[in-house]
This record gives structure tokens, sequence and C-alpha cells, in this order.
């Protein structure tokens, strides 16, 4: 039998480190790369409403401001970190929209990595790995967020992908390291703790003290703004300050204040309903808590991720004042959940569709499926994660327990 050149080509195996791949893989993701690259530069040109409602005046005032020495003063009320590679785009370019769009861009890539080598690390199959990378950069999710959008999400949940990444490989202190930098970037950071927290309960890589580099980080991270003439309280207070911002139950994510009325511009008991909806997530989260704690189980590595999916979806269903974006995490976590099992695809595609009908209301300012509809559907995939859960603990528990 005859064998093509190319085939002979397109076959042959290298080794990258204790990667083995073929030249095909690598092709294919050259081709990923490139062409993932071109539907984002197509995106660019488009001014949402976020941009030249906040994002372009606050790039022209650091511009006014002398880039860097324009930290001495509040701007945004987003944290130093992100300020900082704003600051950096002032010199880099004069085109504030590309400048942005290209952060969210980069890290996009930086994601994909994440997840091929979270799924490299439980798998050890390169192929699974790729289209893991490849199902991130072509999600709309993740498309939409930051080419079209020009969102920076994709930033805080890259390094939370890597803390996932580290703690996989049994590093506790890096692992720790990466989530407090997320969490320097974005407060929804902290939708992966208890998460972490459970898996310390389980002696499972997280080590107590190890938490602590959560704060330190931000301090640390603070402290170039602070160099730069800004007020230290200001800035340790940032956070608060944006708790304090949203009243409402909901701001266009369908989770339970949408079913109750309390979504925005509506103010039925905004105050009451979301007091008792904080105390029913933490609640809800310490009787997952206390189910693993207790339970005799096989942490392995589908199951450690479809926990991750389900304690990260719960959080962001029953707590209140969240933006239609904070899901985002869910849908990179649904990603490896459904490589890990390609069964659960559909589930990746239910949680996706989610994100796409709440985003909607902020890009086209159309609900295309009343809010209602979406938060009965997402309660439907989180009870279905949360069977699987259940069956998984169940069939990796010991007998006796």
């Amino acid at each position: 039998m005859n064998v093509r050149v190319i085939d002979k080509v397109m076959f042959y195996e290298i080794n990258i480190g204790e990667m083995k791949l073929k030249m095909v893989d690598l092709f294919f993701i050259i081709c990923l790369f490139a062409f993932s690259f071109l539907i984002r530069w197509k995106l660019m040109p488009i001014e949402s409403a976020d941009f030249w409602g906040f994002l372009e005046d606050w790039m022209e005032q650091i511009r006014a401001g002398g880039g860097f020495k324009s930290l001495d003063h509040q701007i945004s009320n987003y944290t130093s970190p992100y300020m900082y590679l704003m600051c950096m785009i002032s010199y880099l370019t004069e085109n504030n929209l590309y400048g942005l769009k290209m952060i969210s861009v980069i890290f996009d890539y930086l994601a994909a990595m994440a997840v091929f080598l979270i799924i490299y690390q439980l798998t050890g199959n390169a192929r699974s790995s790729i289209m893991g990378m490849a199902m991130l950069l072509l999600s709309p999710t993740v498309i939409l967020d930051g080419a079209y959008w020009c969102q920076c999400d994709i930033v805080y949940t890259s390094f939370l992908l890597f803390a996932l990444y580290y703690f996989f490989k049994d590093n506790s202190r890096w692992c720790m390291i990466f989530v407090g930098i997320s969490f320097a970037f974005k407060l929804q950071a902290l939708f992966i703790i208890p998460f972490f927290i459970i898996m310390w309960l389980k002696k499972k890589t997280v080590k107590f003290f190890d938490f602590l580099w959560i704060p330190v980080i931000y301090v640390v991270s603070a402290l170039p703004a602070w160099g730069f003439g800004r007020d230290f309280k200001e800035l340790m207070g940032i956070y608060f300050d944006q708790a304090q911002s949203y009243p409402w139950g909901t701001l266009e994510y369908p989770n339970i204040y949408a079913l109750l009325g309390e979504a925005m511009p509506d103010l039925r008991h905004a105050g009451e309903v979301s007091g008792a909806g904080t105390f029913m997530t933490i609640m809800l989260l310490g009787c997952i808590a206390y189910y693993f704690y207790v339970k005799d189980v096989k942490l392995t590595g589908e199951l450690t991720i479809t926990l991750a999916l389900f304690t990260t979806a719960v959080i962001v269903y029953t707590l209140p004042h969240m933006h239609e974006r904070y899901g985002f995490l869910i849908d990179l976590l649904a990603i490896i959940y459904g490589i890990l099992n390609r069964k659960k695809l559909p589930v990746v595609c239910g949680f996706t569709l989610v994100s796409i009908l709440s985003f909607m209301p902020y890009l086209i300012a159309v609900h295309i499926v009343p809010i209602q509809y979406v938060a009965i559907a997402l309660l439907g995939l989180i009870v279905y994660v949360g069977y699987d859960l259940y069956r998984q603990v169940q069939e990796n528990s010991s007998p006796c327990l």
C-alpha cells in the first residue's frame, strides 16, 4: 500500500517534553490560533455601549493624566492591576478600542493554554486537550465578551484556570498565588473559593495558610498605585464600594432573583430578599461542604471539576447582585467538564446559550427570551450537574458509608 508524502509528514511524531504530538496536531493548533484570531480581529471595530459609555472616557483620562501618573486618583471602579494594563495601552497605541480589546484577546489564548494543561494533566490525552483549547477559543461567550463587547472577564478567569492547573499538579502555594492574582483583578474570583475550602477539608492539595496569599497579593498589587499618590484606604476599599453600588437582586443575570421580580430596574423588596439570599447561599454551600467532608470519596479529576462547576453555578444562581457576565467562569469550567466526559457536551452548549441570552439585553438592547424562562433553564442545568455530581460521588465512595 502506497503512503502519500503528505500523510508521512502529517503523522510524523514529535516529542514536546513528555508530550507526544503529530505534525497534524501542530498544524491544527496553528490554524486554530490563526482563524480564531481572525474572528476576533473582524469584531475589533465594534464599539459597545460599555466602551463609549465608560472605557473610552477612562482611557482619555489616563492619557490626559500622563499614563501611569494618572494613578494618583480614582478614574474607574476597577482595581489597580487592570488600571496598570490600561496605562500600558496608553503608551503602546493611540487606538483605545483596539488596545483594550487586545488585552482580552491575549488572555483568551492564555486561558486556552490553561485549559489545555488542565485536561492534559487529568487525562494525558493531547487530542482531548487540543479540543478543549479549541472549544474555549471558539466559544461564543469568550468571543462576545472580549473581542465584541470589550469586557475583560477572561483576565481574572485565566488566572483561576491556572490556579486549577496547579491544584491538579498538587501545588497548593502556586494554586493560591494564582487565585490571589485573579482576586486582585476581580472580586468574582471568590466564586471559586468554596470549592477550594472543600478541597482543604478533604486534605486535597490546598493548605490552610496558603489562603493568605489572596489578601497579600491584593495588597501588593495596590502598592504601585499607592506609590503614585492614590489613597491607600481608598485602594483597599474598592470592592466594598462596588458591593454597595447595585441594590438589585440581579442585573440581567438569570438567577433566582429574576424569578422573584428583583431584576433591574425593579426594586420590590431588594434589601430583604438580597439579605436572605446571601444567607441562603452560605447555607447551601455549607451543606455541600458538610456532605463532602463526611463522605469517604475518591476525588477523581472528573468529580473534582464537576464539584467546581456545581459550586460556582450555585453561587451565581443564589447570590444577589449578579451581573449578566458573572456566569463567565461557569462556561469555562463547563468546557473542561464536557471534554472529560463527551456525553456532557450538551450541558456545555446549554450554559453557553444561557450566557448568550444574558448578554443580549446589553449588546442589542433586546430580551430574546424573557429572563424568567432563561432562569428556569439555568436551574435545570444546575440540577443536572448536581445529580451528576451525586452519581459520581456514589460511584467513588466507600461502600460502607
